[in-house]
Formats: structure tokens, sequence, C-alpha cells
């Protein structure tokens, strides 16, 4: 089936039910159009919400691509169902996914690995924002939404009340994090079966007019805020440090398909890891961060979309053929004896 994978019935599957859709709808479409030029013969886009979810039991596709942000589709309740149905995916699995789309749970992941992240505080209540003092400025963002939904710099206790009203509307928590000072990083990764060790894409520095990279910054009509650069200037030693942290998270983490882990360098030279997407947006074929990494890696959109499909079909081949013991061994190994019939 890999050698004839132009052939299979892809699904891109976008949409979702966050306040990210409209970026899903974006992604998906990109995605669709890049496929059928690199020569993939059937696909089809299908929005899912979790009222169309259960169609993809009756309408298996051979190959799901993956191009949610946030919600359901990137949190890895829909990887659980596709992992149910056997369905190929193109995205990390459940646990790297669920832990991800949780920046308290990733924050606490990096951190077991020995690793800087920004000191956090989980609020569910602006009345709880009173009951410590807090030293300015400040992060607020919602625990499980991207695309830098509901994320502010706050200066002061009026303004991180009154912006924490707003972010806590998105899932009912926030987390309030030390505003790290610095230059921010993108890294791009992903797992392709042919090489022995994730591939690194060339680093991306991310200049800003204003503190951080907001909502109104990353989408449409924000693009004079910020300025791109990539290669990123780094030393060999900061290069070589921050490929060696994100491959190993990538690892650890158990990644899989492409990924871009945002982190920030702060004056005195150490990085922070930020949040880990496991579904890069690919808003724009030139203009979204991996395929600018990719173009000046020398890799056009259609090659990568290939390799990620390759790697997919691969990577589930495998799992699906590993020897998994039969009962009567199972048994055999426990010491016990099969019920009779």
């Amino acid at each position: 089936m890999i050698n004839n994978r132009k052939k299979l019935r892809i699904h891109v599957l976008y949409g979702g039910n966050s306040a990210e859709r409209p970026g899903s709808i974006l992604s998906g479409k990109t995605i669709e159009s890049t496929l059928r030029r690199a020569g993939y013969e059937n696909v089809t886009r299908y929005d899912i919400t979790s009222d169309s979810v259960f169609s993809l039991v009756s309408n298996k596709p051979d190959l799901a691509f993956l191009t949610f942000h946030g919600g359901m589709g990137e949190d890895g309740t829909l990887q659980a169902l596709l992992e149910l149905l056997r369905v190929p995916y193109t995205s990390s699995g459940v646990s790297a996914s669920a832990i991800s789309a949780d920046k308290v749970l990733f924050n606490r992941f990096v951190t077991s690995l020995g690793y800087n992240a920004p000191d956090q505080f989980l609020i569910s209540s602006i009345n709880k924002l009173e009951e410590k003092d807090w030293e300015y400025p400040l992060i607020i963002k919602p625990v499980k939404q991207g695309c830098s939904y509901g994320v502010f710099l706050v200066q002061n206790l009026d303004e991180l009340k009154e912006r924490a009203n707003f972010s806590l509307q998105f899932d009912g928590r926030i987390v309030v994090e030390k505003y790290i000072e610095g230059r921010e990083f993108s890294v791009g990764i992903f797992e392709y079966p042919k090489t022995k060790h994730p591939i690194i894409l060339p680093i991306s520095e991310t200049k800003l007019s204003k503190g951080i990279l907001d909502f109104e910054t990353k989408y449409p009509g924000g693009e004079h805020l910020y300025k791109t650069i990539i290669p990123a200037e780094l030393s060999v030693e900061e290069r070589e440090q921050l490929e060696d942290m994100c491959k190993n998270v990538f690892t650890k983490l158990d990644c899989r398909g492409y990924v871009r882990m945002d982190l920030r360098l702060d004056v005195k030279g150490q990085f922070y890891f930020l949040e880990n997407n496991t579904i890069p947006g690919i808003l724009s074929p030139t203009e979204s961060d991996i395929p600018k990494m990719l173009n000046v890696m020398g890799i056009s959109l259609e090659k990568f979309v290939d390799m990620i499909v390759e790697s997919t079909l691969i990577h589930h081949y495998q799992k699906k053929n590993v020897n998994v013991p039969s009962e009567k061994e199972m048994v055999k190994y426990l010491g016990l004896k099969l019920a009779e019939d």
C-alpha cells in the first residue's frame, strides 16, 4: 500500500468546535490543495464537529490528514477515536496530544526533564487573583487554547482581572505566568522513518513590535506587528542546545508527524519552553511558519506532505504488525487456566 500511496483515500479533517476553527478551515484548504499538487488522486475535505465526528465510523478513509487547531481535534480526543477505528492519522498520538494541548501539563512535563518553563499559577476564578502579591508584567492564557486566543500581557491588577475574566470564557481555567523578557523562537520538527532521528527545520525567530505574539499579531492583518527571521541569528552553541532540547522533548513525549515548539531565550541566556503545537497551522502555503522553514531548507510543501503521509503509513503498519501474544499464550504465561466454553 505504501508504494501506491498516491491512490489512497485521504480525508483532510478540519474544523472542529474550538475558537480556532477559522484557522483550521484555512489549514484544511491549504493541505487539500497541496496533496493534490503532490499527485494524490483521492483527497476529500471533511468538516468535523462534535455532531459529525462519528461519520468517520461509517466512512473510514485509508488515511486521515489532521488540520485541527485546538479542541477535540488536537487534544487527543479525535486521535483516540482514530486509534479505535485503526485509521492512520498524521499527528502525534493520544498522550502526546493531550499533554501538549494542556499548558499546565506540558509545563510540568518539560520541567520534569530538567528544562526551564515559566513559573505558572492555575486560576479558575478572578476572585483568586487578589490573594497573591503578583510581580508584573505577567502573561495570562487559557489552559487549552492555541493560536494565542485569550493570551494577554498585563501590567497591573486591574488589567489582570479584566483580561482574566475574558480568558476564563474559553475553558474555565487560565494560567498566570511570569513574563520572560527576551527573544522568541519557533522550532519545527518532523518525524521521518528513513532517518534515525527527528529532523529539525531551520529555526525561526520572531521579532515583535510589542511584548508577545498574541492573536492580533498571528492572524491576517497583523503582519506589520512582527518580523520573522529564518534562520534565526543564534551562535553555534545556542543553536545546538536549542535543537538538542527540542529533539529530546519530541522523543520523550513520543511525538509523531510534525510539531512546532515555541521557546524564549531570556536576558541571562536561558531557554524557556512555552508550548508544543502538535498540529501547527499551515494557513498559507507560503506565509505560515512551517512552509517558510521548509523553503529555507529547500523542501517544497508538496514534498513535505508526501513525506508526512509516508511516515504516517510506516508508523501505522509497523505498530499494526507488532506481535501480540494470543489469549492462550497470556494465560499460560500467567499460570492460569482458560474458562471452559
